[in-house]
Protein backbone atom coordinates (compact mmCIF):
# COMPACT_ATOMS: atom_id res chain seq x y z
CA UNK A 1 0.00 0.00 0.00
CA UNK A 2 1.40 3.67 -0.97
CA UNK A 3 0.60 7.23 -1.36
CA UNK A 4 -0.75 6.85 -4.52
CA UNK A 5 -2.32 3.99 -4.46
CA UNK A 6 -4.88 4.42 -1.61
CA UNK A 7 -3.22 7.01 1.06
CA UNK A 8 -6.59 6.94 3.22
CA UNK A 9 -5.07 3.98 5.37
CA UNK A 10 -1.51 5.37 6.10
CA UNK A 11 -0.87 6.44 9.87
CA UNK A 12 0.88 9.34 8.69
CA UNK A 13 -1.97 11.03 6.88
CA UNK A 14 -4.34 10.44 9.78
CA UNK A 15 -2.16 12.43 11.82
CA UNK A 16 -1.76 15.38 9.35
CA UNK A 17 -5.61 15.38 8.98
CA UNK A 18 -5.52 16.15 12.85
CA UNK A 19 -3.35 18.72 12.16
CA UNK A 20 -5.20 20.42 9.27
CA UNK A 21 -8.43 19.58 11.64
CA UNK A 22 -7.21 22.03 14.85
CA UNK A 23 -5.46 24.14 12.77
CA UNK A 24 -8.86 25.23 10.86
CA UNK A 25 -10.70 24.85 13.93
CA UNK A 26 -8.45 27.70 14.89
CA UNK A 27 -7.97 29.82 12.17
CA UNK A 28 -11.58 29.52 10.65
CA UNK A 29 -12.94 32.54 11.95
CA UNK A 30 -9.74 34.30 10.96
CA UNK A 31 -10.34 33.15 7.31
CA UNK A 32 -13.90 34.37 7.31
CA UNK A 33 -12.72 37.89 8.54
CA UNK A 34 -10.19 38.22 6.25
CA UNK A 35 -11.85 36.42 3.31
CA UNK A 36 -14.83 38.86 3.00
CA UNK A 37 -13.20 42.42 3.86
CA UNK A 38 -10.20 41.58 1.80
CA UNK A 39 -13.27 41.26 -1.17
CA UNK A 40 -14.55 43.96 -0.19
CA UNK A 41 -11.59 45.90 -0.17
CA UNK A 42 -10.56 44.90 -3.89
CA UNK A 43 -13.84 47.25 -4.88
CA UNK A 44 -12.64 50.56 -2.28
CA UNK A 45 -11.94 52.74 -5.16
CA UNK A 46 -15.10 52.21 -6.38
CA UNK A 47 -17.24 52.03 -2.90
CA UNK A 48 -15.48 55.70 -2.23
CA UNK A 49 -16.67 56.96 -4.97
CA UNK A 50 -20.16 55.65 -4.62
CA UNK A 51 -20.22 56.97 -0.84
CA UNK A 52 -18.61 60.14 -1.40
CA UNK A 53 -19.51 61.24 -5.17
CA UNK A 54 -19.19 64.30 -4.18
CA UNK A 55 -15.73 64.40 -3.28
CA UNK A 56 -14.38 61.23 -5.61
CA UNK A 57 -16.03 61.77 -8.84
CA UNK A 58 -14.70 64.89 -11.24
CA UNK A 59 -17.20 67.62 -11.24
CA UNK A 60 -16.37 68.46 -14.76
CA UNK A 61 -15.11 65.48 -16.16
CA UNK A 62 -15.17 66.70 -19.64
CA UNK A 63 -12.70 69.60 -18.63
CA UNK A 64 -8.90 68.76 -19.08
CA UNK A 65 -6.69 68.39 -16.58
CA UNK A 66 -5.00 71.45 -15.87
CA UNK A 67 -4.50 71.85 -12.19
CA UNK A 68 -1.31 71.90 -10.53
CA UNK A 69 -0.26 69.12 -7.77
CA UNK A 70 1.66 71.90 -6.28
CA UNK A 71 -0.07 74.53 -6.35
CA UNK A 72 -2.98 72.53 -4.97
CA UNK A 73 -0.64 71.19 -2.20
CA UNK A 74 0.04 74.48 -0.88
CA UNK A 75 -3.77 75.38 -0.65
CA UNK A 76 -5.20 72.42 1.27
CA UNK A 77 -1.91 73.23 3.49
CA UNK A 78 -3.36 77.42 3.83
CA UNK A 79 -7.09 75.60 4.34
CA UNK A 80 -6.08 72.70 6.92
CA UNK A 81 -3.61 74.95 8.78
CA UNK A 82 -3.97 72.31 11.83
CA UNK A 83 -3.21 69.38 9.29
CA UNK A 84 0.69 68.12 8.08
CA UNK A 85 1.03 68.00 4.73
CA UNK A 86 1.82 64.56 3.72
CA UNK A 87 1.41 63.82 0.16
CA UNK A 88 -0.46 64.76 -3.08
CA UNK A 89 -1.77 62.30 -6.24
CA UNK A 90 -3.40 63.38 -9.28
CA UNK A 91 -6.23 61.28 -10.55
CA UNK A 92 -5.82 58.27 -10.65
CA UNK A 93 -4.62 57.37 -7.75
CA UNK A 94 -7.52 56.52 -5.63
CA UNK A 95 -9.79 59.21 -7.28
CA UNK A 96 -11.29 61.06 -10.42
CA UNK A 97 -9.76 64.50 -8.40
CA UNK A 98 -6.55 65.34 -7.28
CA UNK A 99 -6.06 63.82 -3.35
CA UNK A 100 -3.83 65.77 -0.77
CA UNK A 101 -2.81 63.40 1.58
CA UNK A 102 -3.01 65.42 5.42
CA UNK A 103 -1.95 64.26 9.00
CA UNK A 104 -3.40 65.66 11.87
CA UNK A 105 -2.38 65.07 15.58
CA UNK A 106 -4.08 62.24 17.10
CA UNK A 107 -3.70 59.72 14.19
CA UNK A 108 -6.04 61.66 12.38
CA UNK A 109 -5.53 61.65 8.72
CA UNK A 110 -7.12 63.77 6.35
CA UNK A 111 -7.85 63.64 2.23
CA UNK A 112 -8.21 66.83 0.83
CA UNK A 113 -10.13 66.71 -2.60
CA UNK A 114 -9.72 69.11 -5.40
CA UNK A 115 -10.90 69.65 -8.94
CA UNK A 116 -8.38 68.25 -11.50
CA UNK A 117 -9.65 71.08 -14.25
CA UNK A 118 -8.87 74.16 -11.92
CA UNK A 119 -7.08 72.96 -8.58
CA UNK A 120 -10.24 73.99 -6.66
CA UNK A 121 -10.72 72.93 -3.49
CA UNK A 122 -14.08 70.64 -3.02
CA UNK A 123 -13.53 69.63 0.52
CA UNK A 124 -11.96 66.86 3.10
CA UNK A 125 -12.76 63.75 3.90
CA UNK A 126 -11.54 62.41 7.67
CA UNK A 127 -10.69 58.42 6.75
CA UNK A 128 -11.34 57.30 10.21
CA UNK A 129 -14.74 58.08 10.21
CA UNK A 130 -16.00 56.15 7.01
CA UNK A 131 -16.70 52.91 6.69
CA UNK A 132 -14.25 51.92 4.67
CA UNK A 133 -11.52 52.73 7.11
CA UNK A 134 -13.14 50.15 9.30
CA UNK A 135 -12.90 47.67 6.76
CA UNK A 136 -9.38 48.10 6.13
CA UNK A 137 -8.12 48.41 9.70
CA UNK A 138 -10.16 45.12 10.40
CA UNK A 139 -8.32 43.93 6.98
CA UNK A 140 -4.89 44.63 7.99
CA UNK A 141 -5.14 44.99 11.73
CA UNK A 142 -8.01 43.10 13.16
CA UNK A 143 -8.71 46.04 14.63
CA UNK A 144 -6.18 45.47 17.28
CA UNK A 145 -3.58 48.25 16.48
CA UNK A 146 -0.11 47.90 15.41
CA UNK A 147 0.27 44.23 17.47
CA UNK A 148 -2.63 43.02 15.04
CA UNK A 149 0.03 42.73 12.37
CA UNK A 150 2.12 40.28 13.97
CA UNK A 151 -1.30 38.53 14.59
CA UNK A 152 -2.40 38.70 10.82
CA UNK A 153 1.07 37.36 10.16
CA UNK A 154 0.13 34.43 12.28
CA UNK A 155 -3.08 34.18 10.48
CA UNK A 156 -1.52 33.93 7.24
CA UNK A 157 0.73 31.40 8.39
CA UNK A 158 -1.82 28.87 9.46
CA UNK A 159 -3.61 29.38 6.18
CA UNK A 160 -0.33 28.53 4.36
CA UNK A 161 -0.52 25.20 6.96
CA UNK A 162 -4.00 24.56 5.91
CA UNK A 163 -3.26 24.88 2.26
CA UNK A 164 -0.10 22.54 2.43
CA UNK A 165 -1.57 19.68 4.39
CA UNK A 166 -5.08 20.31 2.74
CA UNK A 167 -2.99 19.08 -0.66
CA UNK A 168 -2.22 16.32 0.73
CA UNK A 169 -5.14 15.10 2.31
CA UNK A 170 -6.97 15.77 -0.27
CA UNK A 171 -5.08 13.37 -2.67
CA UNK A 172 -7.87 10.48 -2.62
CA UNK A 173 -5.40 7.75 -4.81
CA UNK A 174 -4.39 7.43 -8.74
CA UNK A 175 -7.43 6.15 -9.83
CA UNK A 176 -9.84 8.18 -8.03
CA UNK A 177 -7.86 11.74 -8.19
CA UNK A 178 -10.12 13.00 -11.28
CA UNK A 179 -13.37 12.31 -9.13
CA UNK A 180 -11.85 15.34 -6.31
CA UNK A 181 -12.02 17.65 -8.79
CA UNK A 182 -16.07 17.84 -9.37
CA UNK A 183 -18.92 18.10 -7.09
CA UNK A 184 -21.72 15.34 -7.38
CA UNK A 185 -25.14 17.29 -6.95
CA UNK A 186 -27.08 13.93 -6.79
CA UNK A 187 -25.71 12.74 -3.38
CA UNK A 188 -26.58 13.91 0.15
CA UNK A 189 -25.83 17.58 1.28
CA UNK A 190 -23.11 15.46 3.48
CA UNK A 191 -21.14 14.45 0.40
CA UNK A 192 -21.78 17.60 -1.50
CA UNK A 193 -20.31 19.66 1.19
CA UNK A 194 -17.11 17.22 1.27
CA UNK A 195 -16.79 17.47 -2.73
CA UNK A 196 -17.44 21.43 -2.05
CA UNK A 197 -14.72 21.59 0.22
CA UNK A 198 -12.29 19.61 -1.43
CA UNK A 199 -12.95 20.79 -5.17
CA UNK A 200 -12.94 24.38 -3.27
CA UNK A 201 -9.60 23.90 -1.92
CA UNK A 202 -7.89 22.46 -5.04
CA UNK A 203 -8.79 25.35 -7.39
CA UNK A 204 -7.83 28.29 -5.24
CA UNK A 205 -4.36 26.34 -3.89
CA UNK A 206 -2.39 28.73 -5.84
CA UNK A 207 -4.65 32.10 -4.59
CA UNK A 208 -4.50 31.08 -0.94
CA UNK A 209 -1.22 30.49 -0.76
CA UNK A 210 -0.49 33.52 -2.56
CA UNK A 211 -1.76 35.29 0.12
CA UNK A 212 -0.76 33.80 3.08
CA UNK A 213 2.67 34.23 1.70
CA UNK A 214 2.45 37.92 0.77
CA UNK A 215 0.46 38.41 4.26
CA UNK A 216 3.41 37.10 6.45
CA UNK A 217 5.96 39.60 3.73
CA UNK A 218 3.91 42.99 4.41
CA UNK A 219 4.44 42.00 8.37
CA UNK A 220 8.07 40.56 7.88
CA UNK A 221 9.37 41.68 4.91
CA UNK A 222 13.17 41.99 5.69
CA UNK A 223 13.10 38.20 6.88
CA UNK A 224 10.80 36.56 3.88
CA UNK A 225 13.02 38.40 1.53
CA UNK A 226 16.32 37.05 2.85
CA UNK A 227 15.08 33.71 2.91
CA UNK A 228 14.13 34.81 -0.98
CA UNK A 229 17.80 35.95 -1.36
CA UNK A 230 19.69 32.71 -0.34
CA UNK A 231 17.97 31.02 -3.69
CA UNK A 232 17.62 33.94 -6.06
CA UNK A 233 18.57 37.81 -5.55
CA UNK A 234 16.31 40.50 -4.51
CA UNK A 235 17.94 43.47 -5.76
CA UNK A 236 15.74 45.79 -7.35
CA UNK A 237 12.45 43.96 -6.08
CA UNK A 238 11.99 46.23 -3.72
CA UNK A 239 12.06 49.75 -3.47
CA UNK A 240 15.46 51.10 -1.34
CA UNK A 241 15.79 51.55 1.76
CA UNK A 242 17.36 55.71 2.25
CA UNK A 243 18.11 57.18 5.33
CA UNK A 244 18.88 60.83 5.22
CA UNK A 245 20.07 63.69 7.60
CA UNK A 246 18.92 66.88 7.72
CA UNK A 247 17.63 69.35 9.98
CA UNK A 248 13.98 70.17 8.27
CA UNK A 249 12.33 69.53 5.35
CA UNK A 250 12.88 72.77 3.81
CA UNK A 251 13.51 71.46 -0.17
CA UNK A 252 11.32 73.47 -2.41
CA UNK A 253 8.74 71.05 -3.46
CA UNK A 254 7.81 72.93 -7.06
CA UNK A 255 11.54 72.53 -8.18
CA UNK A 256 11.77 69.44 -7.07
CA UNK A 257 8.68 67.85 -8.88
CA UNK A 258 10.13 69.98 -11.98
CA UNK A 259 13.53 68.24 -11.72
CA UNK A 260 11.64 64.84 -11.68
CA UNK A 261 9.18 65.47 -14.73
CA UNK A 262 12.81 66.87 -16.61
CA UNK A 263 14.76 64.15 -15.76
CA UNK A 264 11.65 61.55 -16.55
CA UNK A 265 10.09 62.99 -19.88
CA UNK A 266 8.70 59.66 -20.96
CA UNK A 267 6.73 59.67 -17.78
CA UNK A 268 4.07 61.05 -16.57
CA UNK A 269 3.68 63.07 -12.65
CA UNK A 270 1.55 60.76 -10.76
CA UNK A 271 1.93 61.65 -7.17
CA UNK A 272 4.43 62.87 -4.10
CA UNK A 273 5.04 61.72 -0.77
CA UNK A 274 6.85 64.04 1.40
CA UNK A 275 8.39 61.28 3.97
CA UNK A 276 7.39 61.34 8.12
CA UNK A 277 9.93 63.66 8.40
CA UNK A 278 13.38 65.18 7.72
CA UNK A 279 15.38 61.54 7.75
CA UNK A 280 13.26 60.56 5.01
CA UNK A 281 13.25 61.00 1.36
CA UNK A 282 11.04 63.32 -0.52
CA UNK A 283 9.26 60.42 -3.07
CA UNK A 284 8.27 61.85 -6.43
CA UNK A 285 6.11 59.00 -8.25
CA UNK A 286 6.40 58.95 -11.96
CA UNK A 287 4.56 56.47 -14.04
CA UNK A 288 5.41 54.76 -17.15
CA UNK A 289 1.98 53.97 -17.52
CA UNK A 290 -1.45 53.95 -16.12
CA UNK A 291 -1.13 56.53 -13.39
CA UNK A 292 -2.87 53.51 -11.17
CA UNK A 293 -0.70 51.11 -12.05
CA UNK A 294 2.45 51.26 -9.34
CA UNK A 295 3.88 48.04 -11.10
CA UNK A 296 5.01 50.49 -14.42
CA UNK A 297 6.40 53.47 -12.07
CA UNK A 298 9.57 55.19 -11.34
CA UNK A 299 9.84 55.87 -8.00
CA UNK A 300 12.34 59.19 -7.93
CA UNK A 301 14.25 60.14 -4.53
CA UNK A 302 15.35 63.31 -3.46
CA UNK A 303 16.75 65.19 -0.32
CA UNK A 304 14.71 66.33 2.02
CA UNK A 305 16.48 69.77 2.84
CA UNK A 306 18.77 70.11 -0.44
CA UNK A 307 16.42 68.38 -2.93
CA UNK A 308 19.32 66.91 -4.52
CA UNK A 309 17.85 63.59 -6.29
CA UNK A 310 19.39 61.21 -4.47
CA UNK A 311 17.86 57.71 -6.17
CA UNK A 312 16.03 55.62 -8.48
CA UNK A 313 13.81 53.04 -7.90
CA UNK A 314 12.35 51.21 -11.35
CA UNK A 315 9.16 49.63 -10.09
CA UNK A 316 8.36 46.38 -12.20
CA UNK A 317 12.12 45.97 -14.09
CA UNK A 318 13.37 42.81 -11.96
CA UNK A 319 16.24 41.29 -13.18
CA UNK A 320 16.02 38.26 -11.47
CA UNK A 321 14.05 35.59 -10.39
CA UNK A 322 13.92 36.56 -6.60
CA UNK A 323 13.42 40.34 -7.21
CA UNK A 324 10.64 39.20 -9.49
CA UNK A 325 8.73 36.95 -6.74
CA UNK A 326 9.19 39.62 -3.59
CA UNK A 327 7.90 42.66 -6.38
CA UNK A 328 5.02 40.87 -7.44
CA UNK A 329 3.81 39.65 -4.01
CA UNK A 330 2.18 42.69 -3.46
CA UNK A 331 0.61 43.73 -6.79
CA UNK A 332 -0.90 40.02 -6.90
CA UNK A 333 -2.60 40.07 -3.00
CA UNK A 334 -4.65 43.31 -3.76
CA UNK A 335 -5.46 42.35 -7.78
CA UNK A 336 -6.10 45.55 -8.98
CA UNK A 337 -4.08 46.94 -11.28
CA UNK A 338 -5.78 45.27 -14.14
CA UNK A 339 -9.03 46.28 -14.42
CA UNK A 340 -12.93 45.64 -13.31
CA UNK A 341 -12.54 42.05 -14.61
CA UNK A 342 -9.61 40.99 -12.45
CA UNK A 343 -11.28 42.85 -9.36
CA UNK A 344 -14.15 40.85 -9.83
CA UNK A 345 -12.24 36.89 -9.79
CA UNK A 346 -10.26 38.42 -6.67
CA UNK A 347 -12.96 39.03 -5.06
CA UNK A 348 -14.90 36.14 -5.59
CA UNK A 349 -11.67 34.05 -4.81
CA UNK A 350 -11.43 36.11 -1.52
CA UNK A 351 -14.70 34.16 -0.79
CA UNK A 352 -13.57 31.16 -0.90
CA UNK A 353 -11.63 31.74 2.30
CA UNK A 354 -14.79 31.61 4.11
CA UNK A 355 -16.48 29.34 2.18
CA UNK A 356 -13.76 26.97 2.97
CA UNK A 357 -14.18 27.70 6.47
CA UNK A 358 -17.62 26.75 6.62
CA UNK A 359 -17.84 23.59 4.71
CA UNK A 360 -14.72 22.80 6.63
CA UNK A 361 -17.01 23.33 9.97
CA UNK A 362 -19.71 21.62 8.60
CA UNK A 363 -17.51 18.31 7.91
CA UNK A 364 -16.37 18.69 11.67
CA UNK A 365 -19.84 18.58 13.06
CA UNK A 366 -20.85 15.79 10.26
CA UNK A 367 -17.86 13.55 11.44
CA UNK A 368 -17.96 13.99 15.23
CA UNK A 369 -19.75 17.10 16.79
CA UNK A 370 -23.33 16.00 15.36
CA UNK A 371 -22.71 12.31 16.46
CA UNK A 372 -21.72 13.52 19.51
CA UNK A 373 -24.46 15.73 20.50
CA UNK A 374 -26.77 12.82 19.18
CA UNK A 375 -25.34 10.97 22.04
CA UNK A 376 -26.08 13.45 24.45
CA UNK A 377 -29.52 14.39 23.59
CA UNK A 378 -30.30 10.48 23.55
CA UNK A 379 -28.57 10.01 27.07
CA UNK A 380 -31.01 12.83 28.58
CA UNK A 381 -34.00 11.31 28.87
CA UNK A 382 -32.56 7.80 29.88
CA UNK A 383 -30.67 9.67 33.05
CA UNK A 384 -33.92 11.61 33.68
CA UNK A 385 -35.88 8.30 34.05
CA UNK A 386 -33.47 6.91 36.70
CA UNK A 387 -33.86 9.44 39.18
CA UNK A 388 -35.89 8.38 41.70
Amino acid sequence: MSFLDKPQPLWWRKALFQIHLWIGLFAGLYAIIIGISGSILVFKQELAALSYPHLMRAPHPERPERADLFAVMESARVAYPDFRLSGGYLPGLGSENVLIYMQGSRERDLFVMADASDGRLLGALELESTWLHWISDLHFHLLLGLPGYVVNATGAGLLLLLSLTGLVLWWPGIRRWTHALKVDFRRSWRRINFDLHSAAGFYTLAFVVMWSISGIYFVFPKQVAAVVNVFSSVEGGRDPEIHVKAQRRSADLSAVLGQAMRNFPTCRLAGVYLGEDANHPITVFMARGRRSDFTQMDYVYFHPESGRQLAVWHSGVNPTLGSAFVFWLAPLHFGINWGLGIKTLWALLGLSLPALAVTGALMYWNRYLGRRWKRLRSAAPKAESTVP
